[in-house]
């Protein structure tokens, strides 16, 4: 789960044969689930990850500001990436909930 005010690695293991040496761009959004009256959705770019091609791993560093900005609510997370060549794969989407804090703002 994650956590408002926190500083998350979120790890999102590649489970295709996909050389992700040839990644050329990705986009990892987050959106509040739907029904949530207040939409919110942020998307993160490969300029935002790293990427460990060996262990098949794309790697979401997130700051206290980043996660600040999500309310308490369900979310939906999906990957998308496309490679050099052009082939373009998405993720199933992810439900995930947000954790609250007592005390909102940076530490």
């Amino acid at each position: 789960m994650l956590i408002r005010g926190t500083t998350p690695t979120i790890g999102f293991h590649i489970k295709t044969e996909l050389d992700l040496n040839d990644v050329a761009e990705i986009w990892i959004t987050f959106k509040t689930r739907p029904g949530i009256p207040k939409v919110h959705e942020k998307t993160y770019t490969i300029e935002d990850v790293d990427i460990d091609a060996e262990n098949k791993v794309i790697n979401l560093f997130m700051s206290q500001e980043d996660t600040l900005e999500f309310e308490d609510v369900p979310y939906e997370i999906q990957i998308r990436l496309r490679t050099n060549d052009g082939m373009a794969f998405a993720s199933k989407i992810i439900d995930e909930p947000i954790g609250r804090i007592l005390k909102d703002g940076m530490i």
